[in-house]
């Protein structure tokens, strides 16, 4: 009886010397190369569409909105296959859609003093439109908004 109490803790003893002395041989990291490093850091792909413009009726007044748009997109792969010229368009085709569906509908587009918020809000709505057809779309960044405000006769 002795003998496999002896011989069981020897096994534990090993397993455990093993276990906790893996750590000791292993390197604690694997040597990283400067391109799988910049590879890291490019997980979005800048997409520049361009300038869109926009109608939205109100009450009173018609606003004319004319936005800069980029998007970004994740992955290189997904980037590739967008980046081409009818990748290109078809993604601008989509954004006009969703533009021109968020111009009909109105949804909380509400012209504001302050430019920020509303960029904000307009890009979250507009990637919230290109995801449906586009989900390697992550995010979009309004560079410019110009607003022409005009009464409504």
């Amino acid at each position: 009886m002795i003998k496999i109490m002896i011989i069981g803790a020897l096994v534990l003893g090993m397993g455990a010397a093993g276990y906790f002395g893996e750590q000791f041989l292993r390197s604690s990291q694997a040597p990283v190369s400067e391109a799988a490093a910049a590879r890291k850091n490019e997980l979005l792909f800048k997409m520049p569409l361009g300038d869109f413009t926009m109608q939205i009726t109100q009450p009173g007044e018609i606003i004319n909105m004319t936005i800069n748009l980029d998007v970004y997109v994740m992955g290189a792969a997904a980037f590739a296959k967008i980046n081409g010229a009818n990748g290109r368009a078809l993604l601008r085709d989509g954004a006009v859609a969703a533009i021109a569906e968020l111009a009909t509908t109105n949804l909380g587009i509400t012209v504001t003093s302050e430019e920020d918020v509303m960029k904000l809000d307009l890009s979250e709505q507009i990637v919230r439109k290109l995801y449906v057809n586009f989900p390697s779309v992550r995010t979009a960044r309004i560079n410019a908004i110009f607003m022409r405000k005009s009464v409504r006769k």
